[in-house]
């Protein structure tokens, strides 16, 4: 009988050992969701519940949001299957059975407090080896469609929403938008005076950037489906430090050295294909790494496996649909500028099914189109300028169930492009445009249980990836030449010179100054893009009191910049300009060149921007191991995170550490010690050496012109980032959990951040000599509210949350010199750095904030209502004043104290089922961005005085 016991242990250690080789050559992973809806247990008592036939996935959905139990299963298991009807009085484990029954489901308790669907085949085998079958259940409740935490109690600091959620919360068709009411996630900038829209931001259909947890917008960890999403190369750019970043109407002139439209992701996830979102601000498992900000991730639809099933969606706004406001200090539009003409159009597609037995598909597409038109300068003519954009976003899985597990092959597309054309330019056009590709192959392989050196382990799944993904931004700008040519010349306020050549240049006879007029482009093809290729393994099982997991991956990066060819730029002047010329009546020149020369006017500077290409590669590995065991009435989760790159050679060692006590039902106590790293970063890697512009120059020798002269040599960008330590933030929770109710303190320090020093005017050298804090307090809500005669909802969640946070950064970004003395700050009499500046100073620190959301369904679910609101506290806070003053021979802009009004912005979105015919249905959709047209604190320049108030998006949805 020993023998026999030795014999199957081997077998199974065998076949342990042989399926982790077997992924090593193969890759692949399965993805288990849960409906989860909450922490707070409710008993098996008969209550109202109305669940019509439906898919089964979709009907699970409804059970979990009706009586808020918490139900766990395997995508496949569920997808494309049909479930049974319940109506009346009756009790939740009981409507579980008639949802499931026919099904060849059943239903087990794997937790104290989870529940899981497995095939009956399972239970069998179970039930042949022992283990018990339980009938009743006691499952967490809470809110349907909003998780506070998970089934591990150390999740203090997860938030998950389902898609309903995601879909009701998101302001448009970008999914990041439903962060904007999440606790520790800031967006706003109550000291923007820039506020008024013009055409780039409206034609920006890319995700919106946050800040979590006090990081900066690109220190945050995206995750889609399993695949990092993360710009690695840098977002920031040190180059005319003074540009916003984006191209903008305002602009004149622009940096031929700088990526426009750079973002920190790299895929663009569209809200129509989210299954659920799962945010993490504090208390991070050891198995996420690389942020300083916190972690979102997304997963979407799986392939159905009972039938074909397809979805097809359409919305609309513009600016018919939205009402405008004049945002100016004073209130007045006194260039009479025109409200803003734009449309944008989104459409989603889905196909799904099964192609086999055991394999099914899924194929998504999603677009979205925006248009606006905005007026030329007057010199270049009457015709409006047209711009567009397009973000489109294809999707393509396929799973398969097989003898070594469930296999999945997905590939997704992101293709968006925006355009620019100046209205300060003949024709200057700056397409930005974001191209990425990334797949994967996944495996998960469940073993049966067995025991390892002594040791009973139980559950253990192993998930085995590969990843590989491209992705490029880039800045299309036409001809590699621009020509600022002279149209006028004044003399003592009296034109002395007209041009002749170009007859594409109105004269503006109001005008008594000299004027330009510009042609060319921004060169035809700058870029910024990186390869990444990764294989992991993650391990996770059941042990002793509770769980392990245990993991690594392994990842190999290329980072490219470039310039595909030379980029010139000319500036012209006439006869007129020059003294000697205009006194002894010469008006002409004559040529002794071939180069940008002509009787009435030459080029009398050049600068040149050279081509390059510049790459930069890295190596990276790392590998956790994490516990989750209870005993009790306490709960520990130790996790250890380990990471290496050979760029800067950095073994990074990060503990993560959260307890939690629970003395009574419906209360525990928390606290927790976590370190998290800065992802590697390429950025300064890619900039090193790019080529600085060279500028010749030329005079006439009389009225002769000749060749062009330099008297310097070619000189590069120095961007020295080596020998540094990893940026880290030490992290400190303390947390309190009464159910439906969650209370959250969170202190982060940040350490050894990055900022640089200017040695020269051409070199960067990157220091660790930045550091941060933030602070905050949070108390949130989620509760399924019952059907009652002040309810008629069938169903309905309340969710609430207040945020108090403080947020203190030393250098907001490490292109800024903290010794820099332009830019220069004057607060009190003191003088600052504007990255220093210890206050609201656009670095998104709104110091106090409320969010409150409602949803509800009725009429058997036929018509969705959802209602969101997001509140800003009064504050004191400080602002520009647009008065400068002179200290010690430094320009300062004067910013004084401020008071900053609150600001409540409220969100309504429904949907209607028009038609219903078996699984088949017809939906209508709106939404109200801003219900009460706030306008907030920020304000807007004459230029551009309108800001887009209340905002309506009609659509439709059928499915088939």
């Amino acid at each position: 009988m020993a023998e026999r016991r030795v014999s199957t242990v081997k077998r199974r250690l065998a076949l342990f050992m042989l399926s982790t080789a077997l992924m090593s050559a193969s890759a692949g992973a399965s993805n288990v969701r849960a409906q989860d809806v909450g922490a707070g247990p409710v008993a098996n008592v008969p209550r109202a519940i109305s669940i019509p036939a439906q898919p089964l996935d979709a009907a699970l959905r409804a059970f979990t949001r009706q009586t808020g139990w918490q139900v766990g299963y395997a995508a496949a298991l569920v997808s494309g299957r049909g479930s049974g009807t319940v109506a009346g009085e009756t009790d939740p484990l009981s409507a579980l059975r008639a949802l499931l029954a026919g099904s060849g489901i059943e239903i087990r308790v794997t937790g104290a407090r989870t529940t899981s669907l497995v095939a009956a085949d399972t239970i069998d085998e179970a039930a042949a080896a022992g283990t018990t079958v339980l009938e009743e259940i006691t499952v967490s409740s809470s809110a349907g469609g909003v998780k506070l935490g998970t089934e591990s109690a150390a999740d203090t600091g997860t938030t998950v929403l389902d898609s309903t959620q995601v879909g009701i919360r998101t302001s448009s068709a970008d999914a990041n938008s439903f962060l904007r009411g999440l606790p520790n996630v800031q967006y706003q900038d109550d000291t923007n005076d820039e506020a008024g829209v013009e055409g780039q931001a409206i034609l920006n259909t890319r995700p919106q950037e946050v800040s979590i947890s006090g990081g900066r917008t690109y220190e945050n960890n995206f995750i889609l489906n399993g695949i990092g999403i993360n710009t690695v190369t840098g977002t920031e750019e040190p180059y005319d430090t003074g540009n916003r970043g984006e191209l903008s109407d305002d602009d004149t002139a622009y940096n031929a050295d700088r990526i426009y439209g750079l973002h920190s992701q790299t895929v663009f996830v569209p809200t129509d294909f989210v299954e659920s979102a799962t945010v993490i601000d504090s208390n991070a498992s050891a198995r996420y790494g690389s942020f300083q900000g916190g972690v979102v991730e997304y997963k979407l639809m799986e392939p159905a496996t009972d039938r074909l099933r397809a979805t097809a969606s359409v919305e609309y706004e513009s600016d018919s649909l939205v009402q405008y406001n004049l945002a100016t200090e004073d209130g007045l539009n006194p260039n009479e500028v025109k409200e803003p003409e734009f449309y944008k159009k989104k459409k989603a597609f889905s196909v799904t099914g099964p192609i086999t037995d055991n394999i099914a598909v899924i194929g998504q597409y999603s677009v979205t189109d925006a248009w606006t038109n905005k007026a030329k300068n007057y010199i270049y003519g009457d015709e409006l300028v047209e711009s567009e954009s397009k973000n489109e976003f294809y999707r393509l899985q396929a799973n398969a169930e097989t003898d070594f597990g469930l296999f999945k092959l997905e590939g997704i597309h992101t293709d968006y492009y925006q355009d620019f054309e100046s209205n300060n330019y003949r024709a200057l056009e700056i397409d930005t445009a974001t191209q990425t590709y990334a797949g994967k192959l996944e495996n998960t392989y469940e073993f049966e249980d067995f025991s390892l050196g002594g040791i009973p382990l139980s559950n253990v799944t192993l998930t085995s990836k590969v990843t590989a993904s491209k992705s490029d931004a880039l800045n299309l700008g036409g001809d590699d030449i621009i020509r600022n040519w002279k149209s006028t010349y004044f003399r003592s306020g009296v034109r002395v010179f007209e041009t002749s050549m170009l007859d594409w240049c109105r004269i503006d006879e109001t005008s008594t100054t000299s004027t330009d007029c510009r042609e060319g482009g921004m060169g035809s093809e700058r870029g910024q893009g990186q390869e990444r290729y990764t294989w992991s393994q993650d391990l996770a099982g059941d042990v002793w009191n509770g769980t392990f997991r245990a993991g690594y991956e392994l990842g190999y990066t290329q980072a490219r910049r470039w310039r595909a060819a030379d980029y010139v730029n000319y500036t012209y002047r006439p006869a007129a300009f020059y003294n000697a010329l205009w006194n002894a009546g010469i008006l002409t020149f004559t040529c002794n060149t071939t180069e940008e020369c002509y009787a009435e006017q030459f080029a009398y500077t050049k600068s040149v921007h050279k081509a390059f290409d510049i790459k930069a590669q890295i190596m990276q590995a790392n590998s956790y191991l994490e516990l989750d065991q209870t005993f009790d009435w306490l709960n520990i989760r130790p996790g250890i995170r380990f990471d290496y790159d050979d760029y800067q050679g950095n073994l990074n060692i990060a503990p993560r550490l959260v307890a939690t006590v629970t003395p009574i039902e419906d209360f525990s106590i928390s606290g927790g010690y976590n370190r998290y790293y800065d992802a590697a970063n390429l950025a300064y890697a890619i900039r090193d050496q790019q080529p600085r512009f060279i500028t010749y120059t030329r005079a006439p020798s009389g009225n002769v012109v000749g060749d062009f002269t330099s008297s310097t040599t070619q000189a590069y960008y120095s961007f020295d980032a080596s020998d540094l330590k990893t940026p880290y933030t030490d992290e400190f929770t303390v947390g309190i959990d009464l159910g439906d109710w969650r209370l959250r303190y969170m202190h982060r320090s940040s350490r050894d951040q990055y900022a640089s020093t200017t040695p020269t005017s051409s070199s960067y050298v990157l220091t660790n000599g930045a550091k941060g804090s933030y602070d905050s307090f949070t108390a949130e809500y989620a509760k399924e509210l019952p059907t009652a005669k002040w309810n008629p909802a069938e169903s309905s969640l309340l969710s609430a949350s207040i945020t108090w946070a403080d947020r203190n950064v030393s250098a907001n970004s490490y292109f800024v010199d903290e010794d820099d003395l332009e830019n220069r700050i004057s607060y009190n009499g003191q003088s600052y750095t504007k990255a220093g500046f210890n206050a609201v100073t656009g670095n998104m620190d709104i110091p106090l904030r409320a969010q409150f959301g409602l949803t509800g369904s009725f009429f058997d679910e036929r018509l969705t209502l959802g209602l969101s609101a997001n509140y800003n506290f009064a504050y004191e806070g400080v602002a520009d004043s647009g008065d400068n003053e002179d200290i010690d021979g430094i320009q300062h802009d004067i910013w004084e104290d401020k008071a900053f009004d609150a600001v409540l912005t409220v969100d309504l979105a429904g949907s209607y089922k028009v038609a219903s015919i078996d699984e088949h249905g017809l939906t209508l959709n709106f939404k109200v961005v801003n219900l009460f047209n706030e306008l907030g604190n920020g304000t807007a320049e004459n230029s551009q005085p309108w800001v887009i108030g209340r905002t309506l998006w009609l659509g439709a949805s059928a499915e088939f």
